[in-house]
């Protein structure tokens, strides 16, 4: 059974890849986001972060941008 640390450690670097895309960027269509979210979500097991990435996932089809500062903070908080 892999624990909550461990699974993060897994998706560090597709995370690290990502916030590299976002340097020197102001802001993210929210298709861009949704593309990078859907490969998250399915590399996270059953738990609260999958959910949190679900929810963001739905959030995204009602957005049509999101600030670089916004997204830093919520890979952050994953």
């Amino acid at each position: 059974m892999t624990d909550a640390h461990d699974t993060i450690d897994e998706v560090a670097p597709f995370l690290a890849t990502w916030r590299a895309e976002l340097s020197g960027q102001t802001s993210v269509a929210a298709g861009e986001v949704q593309d990078h979210l859907l490969d998250l979500w399915s590399q996270l097991p059953e738990g609260d972060r999958r959910a949190k990435v679900e929810a963001w996932l739905t959030e995204t089809l009602s957005r049509h941008l999101y600030p670089v500062e916004e997204l830093e903070e919520r890979l952050g908080a994953l």
